[in-house]
């Protein structure tokens, strides 16, 4: 179809080409020629102009399409691409089946939810790349023993007791080699921070947060402005004046139970902001935690920022946690900081990284 487009543009051009040539020779001769015979040649010549107007209209309509489909063939190959990290695309079809996870979770389909999967997909491919750089070598023993281990984990709920592996890991949206992948992944990182890591230095993160450790609890409550949804500055510049206004409020002698009550987008809301008791690590959000844990009984936290939105925190008791040593929690330390290595890790890689999030 291309080849017949391209010829009759060739001929359309020669044709003009001829035209000109012939109408300049009439012109010259049309002095010698009887009226009629001019008329009708002229007649002749106007349903020649007009066929060649419409051969190029044809034509035009010809290109216009041919570029169309060259423009959906771009889009679809950038729609089967979400991110590019230092080269390395990052497929849809990761993306998607991450998200069908998480609609099965019930998770409500923000654009943050998007981004969340996506910063983790390129984080994921981060690691992947950095390990591969060090040439750290796992054997096939270490990943075979790791993957016997997560197996053994997840068949030991009743549900999956009979199923394979690979339908279990199927029906989360996985694979084996998914799994080997990440397990071989994660395996060359551990080696890598263990050598970067020293146990003094573990002993020392124990030391100033023993807090997280040793059982201890706060009890808070909030009021949250959710900015998930918000997608322009406007939008938050918004919800952090409205933040502000209610602390102002607070400030002045509100009942914080009835501002969360009356301004709360937290489901808690209905309880007066209350979500209970919680420990330093692992049941709320980083910046949430360390500002309540930091915090008296009675107290009101000025407004705090988290990927949910902002917040303002009141802690409602405390239950002190008991003596423990660092042997006593040697592994659960060990667990924690070296995830907050990995961090730091991630964030020196992607401030180097070339990353282009194409949603």
């Amino acid at each position: 179809m291309f080849k017949r487009i391209i010829i009759l543009i060739i001929c359309t051009v020669f044709v003009f080409q001829c035209g000109g040539l012939l109408l300049a020779n009439e012109k010259a001769a049309e002095g010698n020629k009887p009226e009629k015979i001019l008329e009708g040649e002229k007649e002749v010549a106007k349903e020649e102009e007009k066929e060649k107007e419409e051969e190029k209209i044809v034509e035009s309509k010809k290109e216009a399409a041919k570029e169309e489909e060259k423009g959906k063939e771009v889009e679809k190959k950038v729609g089967d691409v979400v991110a590019i990290v230092n080269g390395e695309k990052v497929f849809r079809k990761d993306f998607d089946k991450r998200l069908s996870i998480l609609k099965r979770m019930n998770q409500e389909m923000t654009r943050s939810t998007q981004m969340l999967v996506v910063n983790q997909l390129t984080k994921n491919v981060l690691l992947k790349q950095f390990v591969q750089g060090q040439n750290i070598e796992v054997s096939d023993e270490e990943i075979h023993g790791e993957v016997e281990k997560i197996e053994f984990f997840l068949k030991s709920n009743p549900s999956a007791a009979e199923k394979s592996l690979k339908e279990i890991l199927e029906s989360k949206g996985s694979s084996i080699s998914e799994l080997e992948a990440k397990v071989t992944r994660e395996l060359a990182l551990s080696k890598y921070l263990d050598k970067e890591v020293s146990d003094d230095e573990k002993r020392s993160y124990f030391d100033v947060n023993k807090n997280a450790f040793n059982g201890e609890r706060v009890r808070a409550s909030h009021v949250l402005i959710d900015t998930r949804k918000m997608k322009t500055d406007a939008e938050l510049e918004g919800a952090k004046q409205k933040i502000g206004d209610i602390k102002k409020e607070i400030d002045n002698g509100a009942d914080f139970v009835e501002m969360a009550k009356k301004y709360s987008d937290c489901s808690s809301a209905e309880k007066g902001g209350d979500i209970s008791f919680f420990q330093r690590k692992g049941s709320m959000v980083e910046e949430f935690a360390k500002v309540a844990f930091s915090m008296k009984v009675g107290e009101v936290s000025e407004p705090v920022k988290t990927p949910f939105g902002y917040h303002i925190i009141k802690v409602t008791d405390r239950e002190e946690g008991k003596d423990v040593s660092y042997e006593d929690v040697a592994d659960m330390v060990d667990f924690v900081y070296m995830q907050i290595k990995t961090e730091t890790l991630l964030e020196g890689l992607i401030e180097k990284a070339a990353i282009e999030v194409l949603l």
